[in-house]
């Protein structure tokens, strides 16, 4: 295979892995149907097997893609927020928090579900488990580079379990006080040295 035939089966498996990850945020591994994601980017379905090996290996692939996908857009909110008055994890929890478009919607809350062991390939559940601590970990990272955040470890796990629970709340509800209950209290006490 060349180089310009390799470049472009690249792509087009970005492109499937994109779809995916947009079809997991919207309705889960449910929403994942191998016809409908390659007629979505214009393939066949029997191109599917080029790129991945089963449904299951696509769907851990797309979550890998949704955190990464997270974990970029988190960093990108803290950076911008560093320059700004408001602290850089208040300005994440609003953002978290904030109305998006479902396809753009957090990956623990839409995947939670489908990720737990029990229901769950290995592979999803890895990919899920991984995800989730990455997300963790920025959070904390960007909590530990705020100075106008003091909340301990211990506090800060209880913040990032209270955002998404909040989130998952809000979504599955339409019932936005969770989310603003949350993010009132999360923005406050991580300002509240400034």
């Amino acid at each position: 295979m060349g180089r310009s035939s390799r470049e472009q089966a690249d792509k087009n498996r970005l492109r499937v892995i994109d779809e995916a990850d947009a079809a997991l945020r919207s309705g889960g591994a449910a929403a994942i149907s191998i016809a409908d994601i390659m007629a979505r980017v214009g393939m066949t379905q029997g191109g599917f097997y080029k790129h991945f090996s089963s449904r299951e290996a696509l769907i851990a692939e797309a979550c890998v893609s949704g955190f990464g996908r997270s974990v970029e857009t988190w960093t990108e909110k803290a950076a911008a927020a560093s320059r700004s008055v408001r602290g850089s994890l208040g300005r994440l929890v609003q953002y978290y928090l904030s109305k998006k478009p479902i396809e753009r919607s957090c990956p623990m809350v839409a995947l939670g579900p489908d990720a737990a062991p029990h229901l769950a390939s290995r592979e999803l559940n890895v990919a899920y488990r991984l995800g989730v601590e990455t997300l963790f970990k920025t959070f904390t990272n960007i909590a530990e580079t705020d100075p106008s955040c003091s909340l301990s470890q211990k506090e800060l796990a209880f913040a990032f379990a209270a955002m998404v629970g909040a989130n998952m709340l809000s979504r599955a509800t339409g019932d936005a006080r969770w989310a603003d209950a949350v993010e009132e209290i999360l923005v406050e006490r991580t300002e509240h040295s400034r």
